[in-house]
């Protein structure tokens, strides 16, 4: 469930604090402001800006147990707030409770139902569920909010999803479409070579795999695929040094597998 853990670009806002001086700050407010006895009258029920940020950034530092400290105390405190649900739906999926995470997704949306990053996480998790329909409207939802900052990611999940199903004609036209948003999206340039490749369409897809390398040429897949293209081309040598950079990137793991049982494959006529 890890990697349906999308960056929220709120994480990354207004750090004028260090990580240990957050801690501190949120500690105290937890204790202090919202861990009294009283119960606060309504118009007092409101999460400042600062006790939001500092969670966010305990959270980014993997100080899970503070992020649930804080997340508790707020709902203690009856404060009814759409990020900080946001935030208990993604602790959840890194604790792997799908079920509550998308009970907090769905509570987020329901106080702001424009909350696009939450309808793309919960496309995700759906996804990963097989819950292809209901998936298929999130991403929609998302993709469609003009106010989403990263409308690509919500094309590239949807352009997954068509892959999940098999219809890789719907899933190349939403991965163009996430790279007429964003030239230099990665995931969509990496998967696009894929489905280029899947269609024997080699020249296309090492056009694709050259521009993922170009963004990130320490990915080892990026390799293992251009290995696989030159293969196909038939330039040997070039596949072979593809493949060895793969092994050389990543010394261990699925893409080095991959990318032995491709150098073995090349040697085996020479034996």
């Amino acid at each position: 469930m890890q990697k349906f853990i999308v960056k929220y670009k709120g994480f990354y806002r207004n750090r004028k604090m260090g990580v240990r001086k957050a801690f501190v700050i949120l500690t105290y407010l937890i204790c202090c402001c919202l861990g009294c006895n009283h119960t606060p009258p309504p118009d007092q029920r409101q999460l400042s800006d600062q006790f939001y940020e500092n969670l966010l950034i305990a959270f980014e530092a993997r100080n899970y147990s503070l992020v649930k400290k804080g997340l508790q105390k707020i709902n203690e405190a009856g404060i009814e707030d759409q990020r900080t649900l946001y935030l208990e739906g993604m602790v959840a999926l890194i604790e792997q409770k799908p079920e509550k995470a998308v009970s907090a997704f769905k509570a987020a949306l329901a106080i702001d139902p424009e909350y696009a990053e939450a309808h793309n996480t919960l496309g995700s998790v759906f996804m990963q569920q097989k819950r292809f329909a209901e998936a298929e409207t999130e991403f929609i939802e998302a993709s469609n909010n003009k106010l989403y900052r990263t409308p690509e990611k919500a094309y590239h999940n949807l352009g997954n999803l068509y892959r999940l199903q098999d219809k890789n004609m719907q899933a190349l036209g939403c991965y163009l479409k996430a790279i007429e948003i964003n030239s230099d999206y990665f995931p969509s340039h990496y998967e696009l070579s894929s489905i280029y490749f899947s269609l024997n369409e080699f020249e296309l897809a090492a056009k694709e795999a050259e521009k993922a390398r170009q963004i990130s040429p320490e990915h080892p897949g990026v390799w293992l695929q251009i290995g696989k293209i030159e293969k196909a081309l038939q330039k040997t040598p070039q596949a072979i040094e593809a493949f060895k950079q793969v092994i050389k990137l990543q010394p261990s793991g699925s893409f080095t597998e991959r990318a032995c049982k491709e150098l073995n494959l090349l040697s085996e006529p020479h034996k």
